[in-house]
């Protein structure tokens, strides 16, 4: 495990990647004092380790914001205390499609945000801004006006080479709308935080968006059929999992 500190009051842990899997996950944490609000809850045998290092700070768990419903963002609440948790009120839609139902209880939100809200936690003020597209529960989450977490819109694998993009039932037309509202930030951000991958400068948020939404647009035109070369043509970068791509394709 891998801990940055991006402020006095701003932890980011990255964990090694899973078997077999050309990415990490990661959580970000923000302290008040002696207690702590998380930014997505990862595996249970990830956070286990976060969990430990807090509680040695005498740190005790009191919010977790879910960006998504995605098992790798939030299978950790399992293992975490019961708090408020705060997540996309499109989250039903997610866990009816992913997660067994007698499992549902588990992941529940306690606070849904259907609309742009506004959270306060020590000196740090968080606005959660719903975002479809990855998924269509995922939600932005913006830390004083310096910091963008953006969900899955776009991933890394840890030594930064871009990763394929993917959406739910590959609904890159929706995912292609999040990448627009995602330009809307361009410059606004001192840091992105993905999570997946290594946080990077906002200047940075336009180059990236654009690696995506070209390979994105170019299957959303196509008959199902191109190739991976031709879709990624207008991308300036090759993509880690390639091998998504034929997938991608089946609309």
């Amino acid at each position: 495990m891998k801990i940055e500190k991006l402020k006095e009051d701003i932890i980011h842990y990255t964990f090694e990647p899973r078997p077999n899997r050309n990415w990490s996950e990661s959580v970000t944490v923000i302290i008040n004092e002696d207690k702590a609000l998380l930014i997505d809850a990862g595996f249970d045998f990830q956070v286990e380790k976060v969990l430990v290092d807090l509680n040695e700070q005498g740190i005790k768990i009191e919010k977790i914001i879910l960006t998504h419903f995605h098992d790798d963002h939030m299978e950790g609440l399992r293992v975490f205390p019961k708090v408020p948790i705060y997540g996309s009120s499109r989250f039903q839609e997610t866990l009816d499609k992913w997660t067994p139902k007698n499992e549902h209880h588990l992941f529940t939100p306690t606070v849904v945000i259907e609309h742009p809200q506004e959270l306060t936690f020590g000196k740090r003020k968080l606005t959660l801004i719903p975002l479809p597209g990855h998924s269509v529960c995922g939600m932005l989450v913006n830390i004083n006006d310096e910091f963008l977490h953006i969900v899955d819109e776009i991933m890394f694998s840890p030594d930064g080479t871009p990763m394929l993009p993917s959406a739910d039932g590959n609904d890159f037309k929706r995912h292609l709308e999040s990448l627009d509202k995602l330009r809307g930030y361009n410059d606004d951000f001192s840091l992105i935080i993905p999570s997946h991958g290594p946080i990077f400068s906002g200047e940075k948020l336009e180059e990236e968006i654009g690696k995506r939404y070209a390979y994105m647009s170019a299957i959303v035109h196509s008959d199902g059929n191109i190739s991976y070369e031709e879709a990624i043509k207008d991308c300036n970068c090759t993509f880690v999992h390639s091998e998504w791509h034929e997938g991608n394709c089946q609309k």
